[in-house]
């Protein structure tokens, strides 16, 4: 009972390709993905990651932004939720996250070093103290008057008055 090598060169066989050009030899599981099982799922898992990353990446402004990264790790953490992603993998996109996160000021400084220093910037437009005796007095006469205190100033005034009498 050996098998005719016509009737196994016309049972549907896998399409998928190896990089040798070779065809893989095992039978289609299902007819409409004309693939073998380990072979279906591998391009079911290459599309659903591809969705995947699709999803990460929509919103993530380039991962250039504080912004854009929460928003990846906002999907990552609903993808993570609905179950579609591995723990350990969601673990390492949130690693590489953090990273980028941590490298943000890094650039920021490299694009405007003046802005990014953080440093204060010092303004000397302080007043200096009267090195003149007699502007001295007209300060603290000016600073009564400013004051508002009239009984200080009238008291003043009428000294002056006594002493030049």
């Amino acid at each position: 009972m050996t098998s005719n090598p016509s009737n196994l060169s016309s049972a549907p066989h896998c399409h998928h390709r190896f990089p040798t050009g070779r065809r893989c030899r095992l039978p289609i599981a299902d007819p409409d993905s004309n693939f073998c099982l380990r072979h279906a799922f591998r391009r079911k898992q290459a599309e659903d990651d591809a969705r995947l990353a699709a999803a990460l990446t929509r919103q993530s402004d380039g991962f250039q932004t504080a912004a854009g990264i929460h928003k990846s790790l906002s999907h990552l953490y609903r993808n993570l939720a609905d179950n579609r992603i591995s723990p350990r993998r969601a673990a390492v996109l949130a690693y590489i996250s953090n990273l980028l996160l941590r490298t943000l000021p890094a650039i920021e400084q490299e694009l405007d070093p003046d802005a990014a220093s953080g440093a204060p910037t010092i303004i000397w437009d302080i007043p200096r103290p009267p090195r003149d005796p007699l502007e001295n007095q007209r300060q603290e006469q000016d600073a009564g008057l400013e004051s508002g205190a009239p009984g200080e100033t009238e008291k003043k005034s009428s000294a002056a008055n006594r002493g030049t009498r």
